[in-house]
Formats: structure tokens, C-alpha cells, sequence
């Protein structure tokens, strides 16, 4: 009996023991905690190359503890975003061999060595150092290595000289482009040829020698007769790496000792989608749209480019399930490919800039769509109200383009091409676009516009102008109410609808602008 009672005491003793050792390892542990959590808020992590050091708080990554547990979370987008900062104090790009030609004498520096962080590696130490408590680490920097040695600076001087004086000649369609002795030396490399270089420079080549293949362009005649009046021409595009492969050749012979070498560029046609001969295989037998806008009002220079952004898209042929872009087919719109200037609006104000008058054409285009009942993929209003838009229409029917950001786009689900014929009478400043196709039964119901908050302009802007004499007031820009507009679309062919669409637009009042005369 004593002795079972002794057992039981002395277990009671080893538990009450126990006890207290686990409350002190709690403690102990936590202290270790809070310890480990002092230092870091006092001294940070330190980040070391040579005698540099950068510091980085706890809260710089969002570093935090665990309050029981030597556990830690941090944020890894801060802690890159830190050491992506430290690198740019310690990259050094490394300065490749430089080649100089004076008075036809051949130098050749070794180049210098560059540095970069090794910023993965960095991230992973930081990480493990951390629930190591090593707050104090070095950075791993990596040496970049362009610098050469002597041998390959002789070489390469050697390789220079062999080059020296000798030219490549490319030709192509009677044009000519010299690869000269300076150029080429310039691609020299100590393992053979700066060939991210020589593709560069081949890359840019192509854009003056590539031409797009050119699709036939027809025009209907009436009575279902199509006659072509611009015939269809291949296209021609360089070929980028068998150029690249062919110069590579050519300089090893150059080094070798040939003076000059004269080599076509390789070249191969691309066919046009459309040729003439296809003209009886489209499916253009019959007038299935027709838009119409009249632009009197217009200044001769809006007049001049409303007829050439027209002529770019007459005779266009639009694929079947094609989505057409205004704007890919318009191109660039600027003097410099003929545009003239026009009074435009731009960032409030009204100025002069290239092609003033081509949303004529896209507003003229988006009639002859809603009339085709072709599917309006992407159509955005003007901002406030054109009253060359309503010469002929109630507000709503007009469309903007602004390249490249706003654009008109169809769909021609037809199952047949459709050929786009414009029309622009010079006499009355009217201007028609007609859809050609194959009709398939379906009919379009167009109703009126509908129009409510309609809010007067505000009072005129007079604007001084250097180009306009003194005394002379010109009117540029037309006072417009400012309203909301909306009318309804809807397509039929038999019991199918097939597009049932209310166009909403929202104008802004505008006020009447003129130019003062200060010249």
C-alpha cells in the first residue's frame, strides 16, 4: 500500500514537473519570438556588395511572425519590386569591343566587363536566411564577360582588315543597296558575326522592298455585268532568313579575299486573293445597299479629301464571313499620303489637320450597312452633332473613325462577295456607296429618330488666327444643339430575324467657332 501510494506521489511530482518544463519551453520559445521580431524591427535586413549596403524593413515586404511559431509570411512582389531597386544601383552593362576605322587603320578594344544581381538567386537567399535568422547577407552578383582577350582582339583586327575597302552590292528591281566595309566591320564578333544585328538591319530592308499583293478591282455596270478596271498584281516580300544565310555566306568570302560582291536579293510573289479571272465566280449580280450623304457646306479641302478617302475603298471586294475595317482599308490619312488640310476637332478646339472630311465617307458607309442589313460590328457617333450629317438625315445616321482607335466594321454574312462602288458628285457634293452582291430575301426596316434632352449651344468661340488677314472673321465651325438620338434596325429574311439592334447616340451642345484675322 505504501508503496503504491509512493508510485502514485512521485508521478503526481513528475506531471507537475513536466508541467512547468513546458510552460518554460512555451516561454522560452516565445521570448526567441518576440526576440527575433525586436531585431528585425530594429535593424532590418541588410543586403551587401563591397562596401555598399542596403537596408530593407519588415514592413518594406510586409514581413510578419507568427506570435506563437518561428513561422513568417512576407509579400514576393514587394521583396522583388526591393531587389529589382537594389539592382539598378549595381548592373553595369558590359561595353562590347569596339572597332574604329581611322584614315583606313584598324583599332580594336578589348570592351569591359558588366555586372548583373543575380535577382532569383537573391529572393531565395533573403527567404532562407530568413527562418534561419540571418539578417545580414551578401548580394550574388554575376559578371558578364564581353571583355576579350589579346589573341581575339588580333584576330578580330585581322578579320577588320580583310574586309576593309570591300563592299556588298544587293539588288533588286532596279534598286540598289551598298553594304559598305564600315558596316560590315561593325557586325564583326569574336565567335564570327553579330548575327541579332545583321537580321535587324535585313528586317528593316524588307519594309522598303515588300509590296502587298494588289486584288482586282471590278466595277458594276449594271444588268449583272462586272468589268475589272484595275487588274490584280502579285505582291513581293523578301525573304528575311535565306538573306540573312546568303550575307553570312558572302562575308566569309569577302574575308577571304573576293573585293566586291553584287547579289539579287531573294525574293518570292504572293499572289493576290482576287484575280481578274475570277470575276465570273463571286456571287456580284445585283445592287443589295445603297448609302447616301451630301457634304455642301463643306470647304474645298473637306470636299477634296471626302472624294479620295471614297476613291481608296471604290472597287473593294469584301470576302464572304469577312469583318471589314474602315479603317485597315482606308490606310494612313495625312499629307503625306495626299491628304489635304481640313478643319478638324481636336481636344476641344477646331484646327487644321490632314483629312478633314473622311468620317464623311465612314458616316456614307454605315448607311449603305444598315440598308444591306450586314451585321454592325463596331460603330461609334460623333460627339456632337455635324450638320453636314444632316443635310440629307435626322441625327444618329453618322459614324466616326479615328485611326487607329475607332473604327466602322462590318461582318458580310451575304455567303457572296460584295463589291463597294463609290460615287462622288463633285457638282452637288453628294456622295453614294453601293453594296454589290447576291440578294438572299432578307429585308431591313429602318424607323425614325428618335430625339429627347435637347439642349441649346453654348455662346460662340471667337479664336484669333496669324493666318487669316486683320479684319477678316471667318466661320469654321456651325452652333449645334446638343440632343440624344436613337432609332431602330431590324432584318428579316423570311420568319428569321436576323438583326433586331437600337442605335443610341449621345451629342453634346457645341458652339459656333470663327477664326479672327490677326496677320
Amino acid at each position: 500500500m505504501k508503496k503504491a501510494f509512493a508510485i502514485i506521489l512521485f508521478l503526481l511530482v513528475l506531471a507537475g514537473l513536466t508541467t512547468k518544463l513546458f510552460y518554460w519551453q512555451k516561454d522560452r520559445h516565445a521570448n526567441a519570438v518576440q526576440k527575433l521580431k525586436s531585431d528585425l524591427e530594429n535593424k532590418g535586413l541588410t543586403l551587401r556588395f563591397g562596401t555598399s549596403l542596403w537596408k530593407i524593413k519588415p514592413s518594406d515586404i510586409d514581413l510578419v511572425f507568427d506570435e506563437n511559431q518561428l513561422i513568417y509570411t512576407l509579400s514576393e512582389n514587394q521583396l522583388i519590386d526591393k531587389i529589382s531597386t537594389i539592382s539598378g544601383e549595381i548592373d553595369i552593362p558590359a561595353a562590347d569591343p569596339e572597332i574604329k576605322i581611322v584614315e583606313n587603320l584598324i583599332t580594336v578594344s578589348s570592351g569591359e566587363n558588366g555586372q548583373k544581381v543575380d535577382e532569383r538567386r537573391l529572393v531565395s537567399l533573403v527567404r532562407d536566411n530568413i527562418s534561419k535568422s540571418i539578417f545580414e547577407m551578401d548580394i550574388p552578383v554575376v559578371l558578364l564577360k564581353p571583355k576579350i582577350s589579346q589573341s581575339q582582339i588580333e584576330k578580330l583586327q585581322k578579320r577588320a582588315e580583310n574586309l576593309l575597302n570591300k563592299m556588298i552590292i544587293l539588288t533588286h528591281d532596279g534598286h540598289t543597296w551598298n553594304l559598305e566595309s564600315d558596316q560590315l566591320i561593325s557586325w564583326l564578333d569574336p565567335d564570327g558575326w553579330k548575327t541579332p544585328l545583321i537580321e535587324t538591319w535585313v528586317s528593316d530592308l524588307s519594309m522598303a522592298v515588300n509590296v502587298p499583293p494588289q486584288n482586282a478591282h471590278f466595277k458594276f455596270v449594271g444588268t449583272g455585268k462586272v468589268e475589272e478596271f484595275l487588274p490584280a498584281k502579285p505582291g513581293v516580300a523578301l525573304n528575311d532568313s535565306e538573306l540573312v544565310k546568303m550575307l553570312l555566306d558572302k562575308f566569309t568570302k569577302l574575308e577571304e579575299g573576293i573585293q566586291n560582291i553584287t547579289m539579287d536579293l531573294p525574293v518570292k510573289l504572293t499572289e493576290p486573293d482576287i484575280k481578274t479571272s475570277d470575276v465570273n465566280k463571286l456571287g456580284i449580280t445585283e445592287l443589295i445597299g445603297r448609302g447616301l450623304s451630301d457634304a455642301s457646306g463643306s470647304i474645298p479641302n473637306r470636299l477634296f479629301n471626302v472624294g479620295k478617302a471614297a476613291e481608296s475603298i471604290n472597287g473593294i471586294l469584301v470576302a464572304p464571313d469577312e469583318v471589314f475595317s474602315f479603317v485597315k482599308y482606308i490606310g494612313d490619312i495625312s499629307s503625306a499620303t495626299g491628304y489635304k488640310a481640313a478643319y478638324i476637332i481636336k481636344d476641344g478646339r477646331t484646327v487644321l489637320g490632314d483629312g478633314g472630311g473622311v468620317c464623311q465617307v465612314s458616316t456614307t458607309l454605315f448607311r449603305a450597312i444598315l440598308d444591306s442589313g450586314l451585321p454592325v460590328v463596331e460603330r461609334i457617333a460623333h460627339a456632337y452633332r455635324v450638320h453636314y450629317y444632316e443635310n440629307d438625315s435626322q441625327p444618329g445616321f453618322d459614324a466616326t473613325i479615328f485611326s487607329p482607335t475607332v473604327d466602322l466594321k462590318f461582318k458580310n454574312d451575304t455567303g457572296n462577295y460584295i463589291l463597294i462602288q463609290t460615287v462622288f458628285d463633285k457638282k452637288t457634293n453628294k456622295l453614294m456607296i453601293d453594296f454589290y452582291g447576291t440578294k438572299d430575301g432578307r429585308e431591313v426596316t429602318l424607323s425614325k429618330a428618335r430625339i429627347w434632352d435637347v439642349t441649346p449651344p453654348p455662346p460662340a468661340l471667337y479664336q484669333d488666327d496669324p493666318n487669316l488677314n486683320k479684319g477678316v472673321l471667318q466661320q469654321v465651325d456651325w452652333s449645334a444643339w446638343g440632343t440624344k438620338s436613337a432609332f431602330d434596325w431590324k432584318v428579316v429574311r423570311g420568319n428569321e430575324v436576323l438583326q433586331e439592334r437600337t442605335f443610341y447616340s449621345n451629342y453634346r451642345p457645341w458652339q459656333a467657332i470663327f477664326l479672327r484675322g490677326t496677320r
